[in-house]
């Protein structure tokens, strides 16, 4: 709905599958607005995050309601973020990915950020310049595959090119849909709302492969088993001293 409301869905409908970054985006963030940032989204996120250091900015998040605190797809010169969550102390910039990669990159490594064309640097900019002297948070949400492929490009190849004042992080949709399986202590009207995100996650298949635990699946059905029994007594003759009949068989030497 929120893509739609936003014009990143056409009118007719023409532009919209099940591909569409923006559509995922919408649903996902915009269903987590009408749960309390620190029983909902702030959980997902600083428990999924892989930096440590913005794990510790986000548990101090202590807002409550934040719906009029996020912005979806924010017009700037430099680019276009996904959402943008202002805070009073913390700005988090999001930039999500689904199938499509980045919009663009950078040809040659270690470009300062001022000239990057990097789509991540010209984000990063934006949340330097939005952000002030708050703590500016930049997370790349995307497949566990693309989301440490491009964190390790970015953290050691291309190490120049994020704002110097902004914490760069992602989170993977598959440790997200499993956050969403952890929370507890909700409201039956926000447990409706996370059934529906694990469902839409599950179905773009980002269920994660857990354990090896299978004590909630028995084995073997006690009522329903093969019984094998022996019908017949079998015979096996191993006798040797059969007689040979001349002119019966060919041998080579």
């Amino acid at each position: 709905m929120l893509a739609e409301i936003k014009g990143k869905v056409s009118r007719t409908g023409s532009n919209l599958s099940e591909r569409l970054e923006d559509n995922l985006t919408g649903n996902v963030f915009g269903a987590l607005r009408y749960i309390p940032f620190s029983e909902g989204l702030g959980t997902i996120l600083a428990n999924a995050v892989n930096s440590s250091d913005i794990k510790s900015c986000i548990h101090q998040i202590n807002t409550q309601c934040w719906a009029n605190a996020i912005e979806f797809w924010p017009y700037d010169q430099a680019g276009e973020l996904d959402a943008l969550i202002t805070f009073k102390d913390t700005i988090i910039g999001i930039e999500v990915k689904y199938l499509s990669g980045l919009s663009s990159v950078d040809e040659a490594d270690y470009i300062p950020t001022e000239i990057s064309k990097h789509q991540l640097a010209r984000e990063s900019q934006i949340i330097s310049r939005k952000g002030g002297g708050k703590n500016n948070i930049l997370l790349f949400v995307a497949d566990r595959h693309m989301c440490k492929t491009v964190y390790q490009d970015i953290t050691e190849t291309k190490k120049n090119i994020l704002a110097k004042d902004v914490m760069f992080g992602y989170v993977s949709w598959q440790d997200f849909l499993y956050e969403l399986k952890q929370l507890n202590g909700l409201d039956p009207f926000q447990q409706i709302i996370i059934k529906d995100l694990i469902d839409l996650l599950t179905r773009k298949r980002f269920e994660d492969f857990i354990d090896m635990n299978m004590n909630s699946v028995p084995f073997v059905n006690l009522n329903t088993y093969f019984n094998f029994d022996v019908s017949h007594q079998v015979e096996i003759d191993f006798t040797t001293n059969q007689s040979i009949h001349e002119e019966l068989y060919y041998e080579f030497n």
